[in-house]
């Protein structure tokens, strides 16, 4: 089933959860809601699953308007954080409730209940109870749940949050293989890039209300729309200046970097990733500038070294590859020379 979000608006008071939102989500895709706190993912999730509704715009699922139709009639499964199972109730008797609300015949609940056991790999545990699991088979059982009444369209909010970094890692591979065997329309909401590009074949980024970016996971880091974007996605240092003449001037120094697409003269914003910024003994005269070596902290395979400019005393980070050599001289207090790699400028929306 395909999703169409028609300039959906939605608020709160005086807070703006949702401003002009707009978004196709094609059958059968598995797609990402990223962002951070605040930027309206949950609340166009529920609008989706009939659980918020709308102040203005249109929902659509394969060209029906579904905007004010009721949560149980839209065929969603439904996901929570924190798993939200009947504590009382055996892992096989929360699967099977969505179906005895149904009143689905009994051999029907039967024949369902061992599928969804079979598939999510827990038939072993059909007879224990929530709090006899782990959060990892909590939230698989509560995956079965929301598969077992057979939804068009599955919806997750934010549903590896609750659980620790190797279980995380460990379900989102799941969840990606599940996918790909079932194949349902799935949007889940993630505040987590590195979840986001692992499980999802669309990345959508939000900000303030609104969506700043739709695309693959390889599309939206190689090119982000925005400079939200580019800050957003990996660890980046940024930079304020002015372009002029498709040449941006870094603050008021003699430093000047080409920009590689063509935005209007102004005030500008320059990111470039960690693993971008080279460090160096001695100046190269390539448009490199003077620092100071701030922190020196070797993690695995990666050096990450603090900066401070000399010249007006703005702070960026480098993530230096060992293997690629570490230059001698990298040691707090010490002055290097920085070049910046891989830039992209933005016009500063803020100026």
């Amino acid at each position: 089933m395909s999703i169409t979000i028609d300039r959906v608006c939605k608020r709160f008071g005086s807070f703006v959860a949702l401003d002009d939102v707009s978004l196709d989500v094609p059958d059968g895709t598995l797609l990402a809601l990223l962002g951070p706190s605040g930027s309206g993912k949950t609340t166009l999730l529920r609008i989706i699953a009939g659980l918020e509704i709308a102040d203005s715009g249109r929902v659509s699922s394969d060209g029906q308007d579904i905007t004010h139709q009721a949560a149980r009639d839209r065929k969603v499964g439904f996901v929570f954080q924190h798993y939200a199972l009947f504590r009382h109730m055996t892992v096989a008797e929360n699967i099977a409730y969505g179906l005895k609300v149904r009143k689905a015949p009994r051999d029907e609940i039967k024949k369902r209940v061992d599928e969804m056991l079979e598939l999510i790999r827990l038939d072993f545990l059909k007879n224990r109870y929530p709090g006899q699991l782990s959060g990892g088979q909590r939230q698989r059982v509560a995956l079965a749940r929301a598969l077992a009444a057979q939804p068009s369209v599955l919806l997750l909010d934010e549903p590896f949050g609750a659980l620790d970094a190797k279980v995380r890692q460990e379900l989102r591979k799941w969840i990606r293989r599940l996918h790909d065997e079932i194949h349902v329309t799935s949007i889940f909401v993630t505040h987590d890039q590195e979840e986001a590009f692992e499980v999802a074949d669309r990345v959508v980024v939000m900000n303030h209300a609104r969506i700043e970016q739709v695309g693959t996971p390889s599309e939206v880091y190689a090119k982000p729309a925005t400079a939200f974007v580019n800050q957003f996605l990996g660890n980046v240092s940024s930079f304020r200046g002015t372009v002029r003449d498709n040449r941006f001037r870094l603050g008021e120094t003699s430093t000047y970097l080409p920009v590689r697409e063509p935005i209007a003269n102004g005030p500008a914003i320059a990111c470039v990733r960690h693993h971008d910024i080279k460090v160096h003994a001695q100046s190269d005269g390539n448009g490199a500038f003077p620092a100071r070596v701030r922190h020196v902290n070797t993690a695995g395979a990666l050096v990450r070294c603090e900066l401070e400019r000399i010249d007006d005393g703005t702070r960026l980070a480098a993530e230096i590859c060992q293997e690629h050599g570490v230059p001698a001289s990298l040691r707090p207090g010490a002055q290097v020379f920085v070049e910046l790699t891989n830039v992209r400028v933005f016009a500063d929306a803020a100026s």
